[in-house]
């Protein structure tokens, strides 16, 4: 039976890919009140026919509320792991029983160590990207995106902690036993991290020439929220780097956390990262008629 979280990050991976499966292949027959619900920023839609849907549509630099929120909630967790883990502090006992009311879980299912990695390096992902919203990246004051988005983001970062701290030792019901790590992990955490800080800074460098799109080179003043072609990095490969990093962090997250609970959120991470992608691929190609045709969407080569 599927806990709380299971359901619903399986529920957003099945309508981000059948929506997206709808939209690319079929548009002109989808209500545009899906359509507009669907697409946002750069690409949004832009009918007549669902334009009461502007009522609940927030900026899109309401993106930085996802990084406050998931940088102060991950760097809590993960002092408290720390503290129960390499201090000796007790967890308090209603922490496990709000664990297990999201995840349904009794038992351990991941190690001390898988745990404690895996959420180090997601609040390391969650500062940097707070960082960039707040003084890197250029939101235009026209883009927006829906509420449901917006909600969904939230709902992503709390469900990251939860999954992963929610059956580590210690912290859920039955897991008092202390497991730090197995072969497994002990093998694998170390090349996996460094996998994760190499997607980790490939996603920064793309999300710079991003921002240097819009300023200028020599002042780093704003110049115009204008969309052009980014060019350089991997983006001569792929239209969303930024994206396939994504991809490739969140497969170490849940290689280090293997959980059916996590994989569900994986599967959410694949479907939205890669229906998104497609999405700005093809606004690049319509909108600019020297978009370089040798590029893909988000893995090269494939897709």
């Amino acid at each position: 039976m599927l806990n709380i979280l299971e359901l619903i990050f399986l529920s957003l991976a099945f309508l981000v890919t059948f929506t997206g499966f709808l939209i690319n292949h079929f548009e002109r027959y989808v209500p545009e009140i899906i359509i507009q619900g669907y697409k946002y920023g750069s690409f949004a839609h832009r009918g007549s026919n669902a334009n009461y849907l502007s009522a609940i549509e927030i900026p899109k630099s309401y993106y930085r509320h996802f990084y406050v929120f998931s940088s102060l909630f991950s760097s809590t967790m993960l002092f408290y792991m720390y503290l129960a883990y390499f201090r000796d502090y007790s967890v308090h006992p209603y922490v496990p029983a709000v664990f297990k009311f999201f995840l349904e879980k009794d038992k351990t299912a991941v190690t001390g160590l898988g745990a404690f990695v895996s959420l180090s390096l997601l609040t390391l992902q969650s500062w940097r990207r707070l960082y960039e919203t707040y003084y890197l990246q250029v939101f235009a004051k026209s883009s927006k995106m829906n509420l449901s988005h917006y909600i969904a983001g939230l709902v992503h970062y709390f469900g990251c902690v939860i999954a992963i701290v929610g059956q580590a030792p210690l912290f859920c019901v039955e897991g008092q036993q202390m497991v730090w790590t197995n072969m497994r992990t002990s093998s694998l955490y170390i090349p996996l991290s460094m996998i994760f800080i190499l997607a980790w800074y490939e996603q920064y460098s793309a999300n710079v020439i991003f921002a240097n799109l819009r300023k200028d080179g020599r002042t780093g003043r704003l110049v115009t929220e204008e969309h052009r072609i980014p060019m350089g990095g991997k983006f001569d490969y792929v239209s969303s780097p930024h994206r396939l990093a994504e991809l490739v962090m969140y497969t170490v997250v849940f290689c280090l956390v293997p959980t059916t609970t996590f994989f569900c959120i994986y599967l959410w991470v694949v479907s939205n990262q890669i229906q998104t992608a497609i999405q700005a691929h093809e606004w690049y190609k319509k909108t600019f008629n020297n978009y370089p045709k040798n590029r893909y969407a988000i893995i090269p080569w494939v897709i």
